[in-house]
């Protein structure tokens, strides 16, 4: 399976659609556009608001790609789940804590309506705007499919999270660059939104709620989940 991962620096917000996009999903409020680089392997997602209110959206996609001769399948999944910890520990972006103040590219919990949550990017799209999001490691592009998710805050609370730290080696691997990555697990402060879809998820967490008030036994259960995963490291 392949993971894509983005350039945060380089997402920007405009008025306008670039001549060469595609169409590639559309509905009432929403449009979704990309063009596509092949010489740099890069997706331009071009997110655009049709209405006169701002709306809050996560991106699902998906691709297949070949790689000497072999065809590989990008899954559907939320834009920035596959590498969440990666942009967080290197201050390339952070968890959403105000929703009157929502930087361009920022992260959050995302939950589905069986509770089940993952991390992914929430995007805040102005006003008859778009939001331009490159994305790398679509090779040798075959198929490309996406759509955007509507999402709605919930409740901003602490959570602790257990992540897969093959992310990290799979990020250094596929840039060539050493990251920083956070503890694991760590603990953050963060909105909780409710979406439609989670996809597929491609980096898999453990992600708990508890109150801030209940920050001594956050720290309590963290150094016992700590515990737990130097067992689990030492019997594998």
């Amino acid at each position: 399976m392949r993971k894509t991962y983005t350039d945060i620096k380089q997402i920007k917000v405009d008025t306008s659609i670039p001549q060469n996009a595609n169409l590639l999903w559309q509905n009432e409020k929403l449009t979704l556009y990309y063009t596509y680089n092949q010489s740099q392997g890069r997706v331009d997602w071009i997110m655009q608001n049709k209405t006169n209110s701002s709306i809050l959206v996560s991106l699902l996609r998906g691709a297949e790609i070949t790689l000497n001769g072999q065809t590989y399948t990008i899954p559907q999944y939320l834009f920035g789940n596959a590498f969440a910890e990666v942009y967080f520990a290197n201050d390339l972006s952070n968890f959403i804590t105000n929703l009157n103040n929502i930087p361009l590219y920022s992260l959050a919990i995302v939950r589905n309506k069986l509770s089940n949550r993952t991390i992914a990017f929430v995007f805040q799209i102005p006003p008859n705007s778009v939001i331009i999001a490159p994305e790398y490691g679509f090779n040798n592009l075959q198929s490309l499919s996406g759509q955007l998710l509507e999402v709605t805050p919930l409740n901003q609370n602490l959570f602790t999270v257990v992540y897969d730290f093959t992310e990290i080696v799979e990020y250094e691997y596929q840039t060539g660059i050493y990251v920083n990555y956070p503890p694991d697990p760590y603990i953050v402060q963060s909105y909780q939104f409710l979406i439609d879809n989670l996809g597929q998820i491609v980096t898999q967490r453990l992600i708990l709620e508890l109150p801030e008030s209940d920050v001594s036994t956050v720290k309590s259960l963290v150094k016992d989940i700590e515990k737990i995963v130097d067992r689990l490291k030492k019997i594998f």
